[in-house]
Parts: structure tokens; sequence; C-alpha cells
């Protein structure tokens, strides 16, 4: 029996074995391929994750910068196409676009493929994409859902509401993640709106012939003292007519002190200053009073920066303008540092683009030729502005050198906009007084003699602000020449003798021909005679004058809404509510 038992050896718990090995061997593989599944996933999540992380570091970078660099509102190609740029990170090449240079620092030490191999090849790409057309009434506009026809836009704020759509995609380790949001730019005004004209000195001029006049001292030595205005009521710097009230504006700033305002030597010359009084000046400014003024017009570098990128965003940067030298000519205390008076020979200003009413133009650099680091070199030379005809742009700012706002030579309202007048803010900023180090050209800044960085001349206005920095810039204003009758003159002072017959005109005749029309001569003349007071041919000369400077009317009007439309980006931010995560695309 036992061994029976002992050799029967069927197999039955080998194949149970096998059965159970082989059942554990599937229930094992089926285990494994879970868990490799499970790691495949999890390395793709991750995958998607990094491509998240790096479009969403990538859309608040843009907003950041776009505070900094904000596109201008002339047209630009559609965003899916001109309005967007792909870019690997630690990519060593020069940056295809001005907009990757900007973006690619910080992405690349935030996600630098030599420190995490895993972003090695990551791809990245941004659009730019106005957020309606220029007429804000497309289907989506004010909307702050993202739609992918977004992508037909422009890539610039062409609707100028300050709103952008920012695309963002990556790639990582072959997976794509795009998440867009909609940049707000808060922006602030550049300039303060109080005021219409900001310079280190002003040149006043009435014109030649009067000017003559004025340094014999015939006025300068009346009209203080008798109270005659010599502007009349027509200040050069006139309010904003359109401004409500309580708000200042039209202000002057000069940067001297009320010592200087006496003596005229060093912030007013021309005709007021050779007249050299207080109250010529209170009749000059708005309000009757000037304010002292800091250095720089604007508060801040960085807001000068800001414009200068506009320029640069919409086409309107000049590195380099045609210029030419100032010339000794002219009628003002420092004779030798002026522009030529004629047209033909001052260059027109080299603008490049297209500017428009919404453009800021702005000049780097006037004049190349001549002696570097002199007076009337390179950086320190004219260009013109023709405005016969009238222009308008948000600015016109000169970093280094000087302008010139010429019209037609003809007497126009200040009033009438459609000739004769400039519309927007004049901004030279002088920098040809700061040392070579820091750019300038190391030409100082003292206050005297100065140098004439703007010059309204030929019957020009300007409707907005002008600004001229440092103690050492001036802005000097010549309107038409003023005419001055001198038989007018003679026989306003030299009445004919009345009697029993026809009237003897007898010395009046005789001045008039000794004067041989010649003013100075006939002024001469009248005071060698004693009849008549300085006074009174002070007063029978602006008789003249005065109708003449007040159909000019005043130089500068303030335009509030003018100055304030020059903005800068202030903080932007993504608008809330407006961000999306379009998965993988």
């Amino acid at each position: 029996m036992i061994r029976r038992l002992t050799h029967d050896e069927k197999g039955s718990a080998l194949i149970t074995a096998l059965l159970a090995t082989m059942l554990m061997l599937g229930l094992g593989f089926a285990l494994l391929s879970i868990v490799d599944t499970q790691a495949s996933e999890s390395s793709r999540e991750r995958s998607r994750d990094r491509a998240f992380n790096l479009s969403e570091t990538l859309l608040t970078s843009e907003a950041f910068v776009l505070g900094r660099n904000w596109p201008s509102s002339a047209p630009a190609g559609a965003c899916k196409t001109t309005g967007g740029f792909d870019d690997a990170l630690g990519n060593p090449a020069p940056a295809a676009t001005p907009e990757a240079a900007r973006l690619r620092r910080n992405l690349d030490s935030n996600y630098d493929p030599a420190v995490d191999s895993a972003y090695a090849g990551a791809v990245w790409q941004i659009h730019l994409c106005d957020d309606n057309d220029a007429d804000g009434a497309g289907p989506l506009a004010g909307s702050t859902v993202w739609d992918d026809a977004l992508l037909n836009n422009s890539a610039a704020d062409v609707n100028a509401n300050n709103k952008l759509w920012v695309h963002a995609q990556s790639t990582v380790q072959g997976r794509t993640r795009a998440v867009v949001g909609l940049v707000r730019a808060r922006t602030k005004p550049a300039l303060n709106a109080r005021y219409g004209l900001v310079a280190g000195g002003l040149a006043d001029d009435l014109g030649a012939s009067l000017n003559t006049i004025t340094n014999q001292g015939v006025l300068g030595k009346t009209l203080s003292a008798n109270g005659i205005g010599l502007l009349d009521t027509t200040p050069t710097v006139a309010t904003d007519p359109t401004a409500g009230a309580p708000t200042p504006n039209g202000i002057t700033g000069v940067r001297c002190g009320a010592l200087d305002l006496k003596d005229g030597s060093t912030c007013v010359t021309g005709t007021v200053g050779a007249a050299g009084a207080i109250p010529l000046v209170s009749d000059l400014v708005t309000g009757g009073s000037v304010e002292n003024f800091p250095s720089k017009t604007s508060t801040s570098d960085d807001n000068i920066a800001r414009l200068r990128a506009q320029a640069r965003a919409s086409g309107t940067y000049t590195p380099v303008s045609a210029g030419t030298a100032p010339v000794g000519s002219g009628t003002l205390l420092n004779p030798t540092d002026t522009a030529p008076a004629a047209p033909a020979t001052v260059a027109a200003c080299t603008l490049t683009g297209s500017p428009t009413a919404s453009s800021v133009v702005f000049i780097e650099q006037v004049g190349d030729t001549g002696t570097a680091n002199s007076i009337g070199g390179p950086g320190d030379q004219y260009c013109s502005i023709d405005v016969g005809l009238a222009k308008q742009y948000k600015a016109i700012i000169v970093a280094s050198g000087r302008i010139v706002i010429r019209g037609d030579n003809t007497t126009t309202a200040s009033t009438n906009t459609a000739v004769n007048t400039f519309k927007g803010v004049i901004y030279a900023l002088n920098l040809q007084r700061l040392p070579v180090a820091d750019g300038g050209h190391g030409l100082g800044d003292a206050a005297e003699p100065g140098r004439e960085v703007v010059r309204i001349d030929r019957g020009a206005h300007v409707r907005g602000a002008v600004n001229a920095d440092g103690k050492s810039g001036k802005v000097g204003i010549y309107p038409p020449p003023i005419t001055i009758s001198t038989t007018t003159l003679i026989n306003s002072l030299i009445p004919c003798t009345v009697g029993l017959g026809a009237p003897v005109c007898t010395l009046r005749d005789t001045i008039t021909s000794l004067s041989g029309g010649v003013l100075d001569t006939a002024v001469a003349l009248l005071q060698s005679l004693g009849a008549k007071s300085d006074a009174d041919i002070a007063g029978a000369i602006l008789t003249q004058a005065g109708p003449q400077r007040t159909n000019y009317g005043s130089a500068i009007t303030a335009d509030v809404a003018a100055i304030n439309v020059l903005t800068v980006p202030g903080a932007s931010n993504v608008v809330p509510g407006s961000f999306r995560d379009l998965q993988t695309r």
C-alpha cells in the first residue's frame, strides 16, 4: 500500500504550481504596465506643467515689459504673423525681435537648460494682439474673453485704448501649452499741464526796428517809469481758453531768480531784456508771475526713455537729423549763438517714417558736422519744422540739438490753428550741456550766455507747451517784423502850425526829409529838439507797434488736452477674469 502511493506521480501539483506562477506573472506584467503607463503619464504631465509654467511666466513677464514698451498705435500686421516670434531657451543667437530681447534674459535666468535639462530645446512664442479693430465697433469690442479670431487683429494698439491680448505659447519636451491674458497699461502724463513754457531763459523780440530803438534806451528809459505796456494785454504765453477754472495753466517756469529777472542779462533778453524791468516780465507771462522751476521739465529720466521707446515703436525715431550751425546773427544779447533768420539757411528736420497727430517724434541728435563737443558742432545745431500749413504731433522731442518752429512770415492770429501753428509739445532736452562721460557734448549749463534751443519765428505759434531743459536752455520768440513808419511817427509828434492861411509844416517836413525814412535818425532828431519827451516818443512808437503785436497774439497758447495726451505707460497688469488656459494646440 505504501509502495503504491510512493510510485504514483501524475504531476497535478506541478501543473497547479505552474498555473499559479503564470497567473502571478500575468498580474505582475499587468501591474508593471500600469506602473509604466502611470510613470509615462506622470512624465507627460510634468512636461505639460513645465510648458504651462513657462507660458504663464512668459505672459506675466510680457505684461511687465509692456508697461515700459507699449506698442505704438500705428497700424501693424496681423498679430498671428508679424506680431509673434519663436525663440529657444538659452539660445545664444541674437534675438530676432526687440520683444524677444526684452524677455529672453528673464526667461533664460528662470528656466536655464544648463540647470534643468528638462528645458533643453524648449521653444516659446508670443503674440501681441489688439483687443479690437480700430473703430472699436467689432463683435469683440470690450470683451475680456479670448477668441481665436483676435489673432487676425493688429499687432499694435490700433484703437489706442491701452489694452492688448498677450497669447503666450511654450513647447517643453514635445508638450505645448498656450495661455492668454488681456493686458491693460495704466498711463500717466509725461509733463505737468500747468506749464505752457518752461525754460532756462526767454528771448522775446518784437522786431528789428523796435529792438534797435529799445537798445538806444528810449523805451528802456520810459516804459517802466511811465507804465506804458510794451506787450499791451497780450502775453507771450496764454492760458488755455477751453480749460475751466480753477485749475491754473499756461504758467511760465523759468530757471532763474529775481535778481536775474531785474537784470535781464541772464534770463530775459531781446526787446524785453533791453527794457529790463519786472513790470515788463509781468506783462510777458500768464498771471503776471514767473515760477522758478527745476533743471528738468520731465520728472524722470525714465519718462524720457519711455517716450524714446514710443517713437522707436512707431517708426518715428531719428538717430541723426540734418542740421545747421548757429551763426552770428540775430538781435539778442548773445548775438553769436542764434539760428539764421532766412528759412532756406536752416536745414529741415529729418523725420523718420510718416508721423501723425498720434505720434511722438524723437530726434536724438541734430547735425553731424563741425568740431565735436563744441558750440555749433554735432548735436548742437538747428533744424526747422515748417508749420506754415500747420502740423500736429503728440510731441517733437530733441535730445541733443536745437529746433526752429517756423511760420510763413505772415501775421496770423494765435486763434487761427489752420496756419502757422504747431499743436503738441515741443521739448528740447538740451543734452549737449551734459559732460561727455554722461553722453552729452560737454557744453556746460551756465545760465549766461545760454543757448537758444527752441526758436519760434516768422509768425509761428505753438498750441500746447514748449520746454527747454537746463539753465542754459533758452526759448526764442520772434513774431513777424513790426514796421514803424517814420513819417507817421514824426507827424504824430510834430504838428503843423495853423495860421490864417494854409497849415505850415516846415519843421515836420524838415525832420522827415533829414531822417530819410530811417527810424533811428528820426528818433535822434526828435530827441535833439527837446520838444517831446522820451515818453512821448516811446508812446508814439508803441501806438504803431502795439496793434501789430496784438494781431499776432500769443506765441504760445497752453493746451491742457494736448499736454496730457503725451503719456507714458505706468504699471501694467492682466485684467482680472481675462486669463485663459488654452490647453494643448
